[in-house]
């Protein structure tokens, strides 16, 4: 009876051990991130990467910060396409297939600084369409601490080469040369500008006492009363103008002058309309024909004319083109020179007169 006792004992203690090991092993099934429990429904996604990163099996999935599921794999891809470089197979909760679509976005992040890895996926939109067992995802890469390094050492070669031209130049300038050195070395251009600066006080002085054309401007009140005159004058005139005294006045102010004008506008206007009915002396000079004829053939006569003048015909052609005249004239002209000079000479043999008888 006492074996019997221990046999019971010792199953009850036996049974006692092995439902412990299965809640411990329960609770540390929940503790490793299955959130949705062992019996969840669940379906498998494989999402493409163009590195890594250091992802490894067992890592989270979370979908806007929530766990969904795990990574049970991360393989290199056979495919050619080097944004399908690495596959890695998630295992996620079934609840949230409607939100996980073709267009969400899928990233490789760090828990910390230097944390381990987790797979981010962003909810998708109404343009995408719901991923099925066995879908595909794109990944995108996201900037990881190596990448942060070597991005650091570039900057930081790129500082030691502008070290290298800042010290280039401050060496350039510290031997005066370019523009910049000459301006920080060279006296002459402080020298220049002291002179600059002496003359501008000599000058705002000489304005302050009045003297030269801009201290007269400045402190002359004369000038400001003849401006002041001036303007009064200017009123005043324009006062006359307004009440319509003065020539301007009663140019601006009497419609008689308006009506005047308005009647020889209108007087020009009949005669415009006379002269383009042919009215009139300058109605039929513009309009008649035939005094346009008479004018044509008179001009064709005085070309006539003219021509037979150039060509030597007719008395006045022979009077300019004939040389015999000229000729004739100038002996006429020479036997009245010697004719006077002898009267010159002799008068009394040109003014002697004889009377004879028988």
């Amino acid at each position: 009876m006492a074996q019997r006792s221990l046999a019971w004992t010792e199953l009850r203690v036996g049974i006692l051990v092995l439902f412990s090991f299965f809640l411990l092993a329960l609770a540390i099934f929940y503790i490793g991130g299955e959130g949705g429990g062992f019996f969840a429904p669940k379906y498998t996604v494989t999402a493409f990467f163009r590195n890594a990163n250091n992802l490894k099996s067992g890592g989270e999935v979370q979908l806007e910060g929530v766990t969904i599921g795990n990574v049970t794999d991360v393989i290199i891809s056979r495919q050619s396409d080097p944004n399908k470089a690495v596959e890695a197979t998630l295992k996620l909760e079934k609840k949230y297939q409607n939100i996980i679509r073709t267009d969400s976005p899928v990233n490789i992040k760090t828990i910390g600084l230097l944390g381990d890895k987790f797979v981010e996926i962003g909810r998708g939109t109404e343009a995408g369409q719901v991923v099925q067992e066995g879908g595909t995802l794109q990944g995108t890469e996201e900037g990881d601490i190596q990448r942060i390094i070597q991005g650091t050492d570039d900057i930081v070669a790129n500082l030691e080469v502008l070290s290298d031209k800042i010290t280039k130049m401050a060496e350039r300038v510290d031997r005066g040369e370019g523009t910049l050195g000459k301006f920080l070395t060279d006296s002459a251009i402080y020298d220049n500008a002291n002179l600059v600066v002496k003359e501008a006080n000599l000058l705002v002085k000489d304005a302050r006492t009045g003297r030269g054309t801009i201290g007269k401007f400045m402190s002359d009140d004369e000038l400001y009363r003849r401006t002041n005159e001036i303007a009064q004058r200017v009123d005043t005139l324009i006062t006359k103008i307004e009440s319509g005294n003065g020539t301007a006045g009663k140019l601006i102010n009497d419609p008689s002058v308006y009506n005047k004008a308005d009647a020889l506008i209108a007087k020009f206007d009949a005669i415009a309309d006379r002269v383009d009915r042919g009215e009139g002396t300058l109605g039929k000079l513009l309009k008649d024909e035939a005094l346009h004829n008479e004018v044509r053939n008179t001009v064709a006569r005085l070309n006539a004319l003219a021509e037979s003048i150039e060509n030597g015909t007719g008395t006045v052609g022979k009077f300019i083109k004939d040389p015999t005249l000229y000729n004739t004239a100038n002996q006429a002209s020479s036997e009245i020179l010697k004719l006077l000079y002898d009267f010159r000479q002799d008068p009394k043999k040109y003014l002697t007169i004889n009377f004879r008888l028988f």
